[in-house]
């Protein structure tokens, strides 16, 4: 059973947390944040009630967990929680 994954990744020289677990069949969820030095950016959640019912319940979840995480470690790649771009400087 695969309870959770955490990475870290870089951008641009800083550090991200990305963290997704499974909070349980009592509690059909599954949720991924990112952290910045300890801080929360962004979460997710999607909940899986539905899948709990059917058959292969555990792959299912799995797959669910995992392609929520590589979603978010892509989001940090491309910079959607780092610093604004600085505007480009027209020069004289």
């Amino acid at each position: 059973m695969v309870t959770g994954f955490n990475t870290d990744v870089k951008y641009k020289g800083v550090t991200y947390h990305v963290q997704t677990e499974d909070k349980g069949r009592d509690n059909p969820l599954i949720e991924t944040l990112i952290y910045k030095g300890g801080e929360i950016l962004a979460s997710r959640r999607l909940p899986y009630a539905d899948i709990v019912k059917g058959p292969d319940t555990e792959a299912a979840i799995t797959h669910l967990m995992e392609e929520q995480h590589k979603a978010m470690l892509l989001e940090v790649k491309k910079g959607r929680y780092g610093p604004p771009e600085e505007p480009a400087q027209a020069e004289d």
